[in-house]
This record gives C-alpha cells, structure tokens and sequence, in this order.
C-alpha cells in the first residue's frame, strides 16, 4: 500500500517538474529567462528530475527491481533540490506560497520514501 502511493506520488511530482519547469517556478516563460540562475533548477527538472521520477513511479508502481532504487535517486533530488530552494528563498526574502509548497512537498516525499525505505531494510 505504502509503496503504491509513494509510485503515484512520484508520478505526480514528474509531471509537476516536468510542468512546472517551463514557467521557471512563478517567474513567467523558461524560454523569457535571461539570468542563468533563474533557469538552473528548471531546465534540471525538465532534464533530470522530471522524467526520472515517471521512471521511478512507474516502476515502482510495476513492482520492478529498479524501480525503489530510482526512487531513492530520485529523493536524493528532492532533497537537495528544496535545500536549494529554501536557500533561494531565504536570500531573496521571497516567501511565496509558489515556491514554498513545491520546496516543501519534495522534501517530504524525498524523506518519507528515503525513511520508508530504511524501514523496510531494518525488519
């Protein structure tokens, strides 16, 4: 049961960086963009973070081998992604729901599914 919502949160979550990528997270077009920083984490989710957690979710969801440990990749991502966000953030003193709640929800489901899965190991 666990393992079937943690899939379909990272399924979600691919879509949403998938998404949410191309209007660099409330400050308008990826493709309107002239400052770099603004388009570091982006680009990352449309490359990176995007379709890996569909891989992820979907094998999870599959109940394939590599799906917990593209997981765990995955939630490495969300983890260090939000820290990098929270850092943004707290520099620009820009507390925006827009911001906070992707941030957030990332790094609950990074620790939640990374907990989860030290759990499963240690019974």
């Amino acid at each position: 049961m666990v393992s079937k919502v943690f899939g379909i949160l990272f399924i979600l979550t691919g879509i949403f960086a998938l998404v949410g990528g191309f209007y660099t997270w409330g400050d308008g077009s990826l493709l309107n963009q002239t400052e770099l920083i603004k388009l570091l984490i982006p680009w990352a989710d449309i490359i990176l973070t995007g379709p890996l957690s569909l891989m992820a979710g979907i094998g999870i969801l599959k109940r394939k081998y590599w799906g917990p440990i593209l997981g765990l990749a995955a939630s490495g991502i969300y983890i260090f992604g939000s820290i990098l966000v929270f850092i943004t953030i707290s520099w620009t003193e820009d507390y925006s729901f827009y911001l906070i709640v992707p941030a957030s929800s990332g790094m609950l489901i990074g620790l939640g599914y990374i907990i989860q899965m030290i759990g499963k190991r240690m019974q």
